[in-house]
């Protein structure tokens, strides 16, 4: 859990659920006109309609914020990513990730393109690296951190290229742009032999 979902007071109280809303939407609506790091904590709860003491119940930082939003979005990105890595259903699920981008594009453009685009990699990375240590492996060789980092990396260009394209940009390029560059190179087995460092010394 995200320190910042733990700094929230009563997460199941509906006033505690409304005012986190709409610090997310005003942070989301003043990074469209803003970089991240000229926006202030008093920017956002003026545009929330939050007293200031409020924003400091839920989060420390405005970073935290934002650490929030990018949690809950890429954790909903990567979970349709899982099932690409398999052959029979990968097109489907390359599809649905990317319907569902093209369907939230503007929310989208603002976390990978502005000032949010630093803070939602590096989520992109640490949630990658979970969901890689808790299922099977295709190719137990790779090791996980090194496989998280390289498919985070290339997912989240791929994605970032896109929402700099027009708004009618073919959808079907970036679903094989994902399955060429991404789901070839490192989901589906390969049967590789590394050298093993101690038996070289």
């Amino acid at each position: 859990m995200s320190t910042a979902k733990q700094r929230m007071s009563r997460p199941d109280d509906a006033r505690a659920l409304r005012s986190r809303q709409a610090l997310q939407s005003a942070l989301l609506a003043l990074i469209k006109e803003s970089s991240f790091d000229q926006i202030s904590i008093r920017d956002i709860t003026a545009y929330a309609g939050v007293s200031y003491p409020v924003f400091f119940r839920r989060y420390a930082t405005k970073e935290q914020l934002l650490e929030d939003i990018a949690t809950d979005e890429v954790r909903r990105v990567l979970a349709l990513t899982t099932p690409m890595f398999d052959s029979s259903t990968g097109g489907e699920s390359i599809r649905a990730l990317c319907h569902y981008i093209h369907e939230h594009r503007s929310l989208w453009t603002r976390l990978l393109t502005g000032g949010a685009a630093p803070a939602m990699r590096e989520e992109f990375r640490r949630i990658a690296e979970e969901i890689g240590q808790s299922r099977e492996r295709q190719n137990p060789w790779l090791p996980v951190e090194l496989a998280a980092s390289f498919i985070v990396s290339g997912l989240f260009e791929i994605l970032a290229w896109w929402m700099r394209q027009p708004a009618d940009y073919p959808i079907e390029n970036i679903v094989v742009f994902i399955d060429t560059l991404i789901v070839r190179s490192t989901g589906r087995p390969v049967d590789v032999q590394l050298v093993d460092p101690v038996a070289r010394d």
